[in-house]
């Protein structure tokens, strides 16, 4: 691949349902698609492998943050974008997205739609330990809304945005250390982003590029007990690193709250 060439990087764990879905339609002439595979029994790797996909089928789960950064070892672009089995990429979108990561050193995220093509709320303000409990337990109050947030139109800087769908330049994926492997799946996606504002990098949303996202959850064996330990042990690491106490650390706290007064229109 040459010049400013793209990489999507896709983990999957039984996904084979799912790809087959949203992404019969990549566009292979744009960009390769390189899929990592968490020891699927589902047949993901060679549904995978036969839309066109690149893929490299792991022995067991190591997890999402893990695999996507097994995925960057194979990848050829200087574009870096980190997609979710329930995402439906365009090819205008993928353009779109790359000319603004390597425009500025950011990261650059679409705005998430539902099938129906009502917004999902993919951006989010500072995690502060009670937003975070707010949006799990009281979603309709004023700390929530405050919380999460979608992209109408134009480009919003925000704290950080879901993992489902991010795009980053190869050079800043390295210069923040690509995924923390500690995660093995929940906070990766804030976390990476808290890393990035602490070296200087912004994340923001781009409303002009809209792509739905269908909420599938393959995650790890053991149903719903081993979800949330490993949501508990992923939120324990996340505070740990990036707060004191329950307040964010000096700087990235500032620098928060200055994200948190919308600045649109950078490059809209």
């Amino acid at each position: 691949m040459h010049g400013r060439s793209v990489s999507l990087v896709t983990v999957t764990y039984n996904s084979a349902a799912t790809l087959q879905h949203f992404w019969h339609d990549w566009p292979a002439d744009v960009c390769e698609w390189i899929v990592v595979d968490n020891a699927s029994t589902d047949g993901s790797a060679d549904m995978a492998r036969s839309m066109g996909a690149r893929v490299v089928q792991l022995d067991a789960n190591v997890g999402f943050s893990a695999a996507n950064n097994r995925g960057v070892e194979e990848a050829g672009g200087d574009v870096l974008g980190f997609l979710n089995p329930d995402i439906a990429p365009t090819r205008e979108g993928i353009a779109r997205l790359a000319t603004r990561v390597t425009a500025s050193s950011a990261l650059v995220a679409p705005q998430l739609t539902n099938q129906d093509g009502s917004l999902q709320e993919n951006g989010r303000g500072a995690p502060y330990p009670w937003r975070k409990l707010a949006h799990m337990f009281a979603p309709a109050s004023k700390t929530n809304s405050r919380y999460v947030r979608h992209v109408d139109s134009g480009l919003e800087r925000v704290v950080w945005v879901m993992g489902a769908a991010v795009f980053m330049s190869r050079d800043v994926f390295d210069a923040i250390g690509g995924w923390d492997e500690g995660y093995f799946i929940y906070y990766e996606d804030s976390d990476i982003c808290l890393r990035a504002l602490r070296v200087g990098v912004p994340t923001y949303v781009d409303g002009e590029v809209r792509w739905v996202h269908g909420w599938a959850r393959e995650t790890a064996k053991g149903g719903s007990l081993s979800i949330w330990k490993h949501e508990v042990r992923s939120g324990l690491r996340f505070y740990r690193h990036h707060f004191s106490c329950v307040m964010p650390l000096g700087s990235q706290a500032r620098a928060m709250r200055s994200i948190e007064r919308p600045q649109k229109g950078l490059w809209a």
